[in-house]
């Protein structure tokens, strides 16, 4: 009782806990970029998806009407999303990882828009191009190849999150943790058979690095579980368009951590890319806010902004 109290008050205004799991978002990126560092992201994925499952298996339960559609699920968001977000996320900065991927929840609405017959306004359809452009053009404009496969990979994977939430919001009624406990049963699998079919020159126990292992930890526990369980609890209480846009400060925080712990810098054209991004989805949210989008009240009605990590 006094645990429920407790977590009643913290919750009952919105804005540090929001501040708290968006701390925790911003620095995911860079812990993964660091897990990435001495792993294969296909072993990374692989072990992330293993330790997932591991930690949710009391979540396992299931209806067996529903377990073809988490199937499918499971490959758009555990194969085409966080798998070639793995892949990524190798090879660019976590910052314009961390751009990219605030692209997720309006793409999300702009394919409901087209599939669904939703309504979503003219200047919001605008902002949604005008901020895929300032997070992607600048890092296409580079030299490197690697770094040009990596952002075109990043922006792949965010539509195939997309995707995967139109097809989650046919499953309202499942809990959030048991469709993430198969997401990563079905998926682990699938990883480890891609890497032994493409293994890393490494062993495995040379990838298994303290760095790895305390990255592939956090993006778990924290972000995975801790993360998404105060951010629902937050939807659940105050709605969606309380808390969304604190959304906007994950890239900030990201900048920020990857200088710190990774020493990297953005060009003077990703930072303006950055700034046109950011401000662009800032008038993405408010415009909702005002129109057809401020009807969002619970989980079930704001499945186009979950994020299953």
């Amino acid at each position: 009782m006094l645990n429920n109290l407790a977590t009643s008050n913290i919750l009952s205004k919105p804005a540090l806990p929001a501040l708290f799991v968006v701390l925790i978002w911003g620095f995911n990126v860079v812990f993964m970029k660091i897990g990435l560092t001495d792993m294969s992201p296909l072993l990374y994925t692989g072990m992330r998806f293993t330790l997932l499952s591991l930690l949710l298996l009391p979540f396992l339960r299931i209806p067996r009407e529903l377990l073809r559609q988490v199937i499918v699920i499971a490959l758009v968001m555990g194969i085409g999303h966080f798998c070639l977000l793995s892949i990524g996320i190798s090879y660019v900065d976590s910052v314009v990882a961390g751009l990219i991927l605030l692209l997720g929840a309006p793409l999300s609405s702009l394919l409901a828009f087209i599939f669904l017959n939703e309504r979503l306004r003219l200047l919001q359809i605008l902002a949604v191009v005008i901020a895929g452009f300032g997070a992607t053009v600048p890092t296409l404009l580079q030299e490197s190849i690697d770094i040009k496969a990596g952002a075109l990979l990043i922006l792949f994977c965010v539509l195939m999150w997309a995707l995967g939430n139109l097809q989650i919001r046919k499953l309202s009624s499942l809990p959030i943790l048991t469709l993430q406990f198969w997401i990563g049963f079905i998926s682990a699998p699938l990883c480890f058979l891609a890497y032994w079919l493409n293994p890393d020159d490494r062993s495995i126990a040379d990838q298994l690095t303290t760095e790895s292992i305390l990255s592939l930890l956090y993006v778990v526990s924290c972000s995975s579980i801790l993360g998404y369980a105060i951010w629902y609890q937050l939807i659940n209480r105050h709605g969606i368009n309380s808390v969304v846009n604190y959304i906007l400060l994950q890239p900030v925080i990201t900048l920020i951590a990857g200088y710190w712990l990774l020493a990297e810098l953005m060009t003077e054209l990703q930072m303006i890319g950055a700034a046109v991004t950011l401000l662009s989805m800032w008038g993405f949210y408010q415009v909702g806010k005002t129109g057809s989008l401020n009807k969002i009240k619970n989980p079930s009605d704001s499945q186009i902004t979950k994020k299953v990590l």
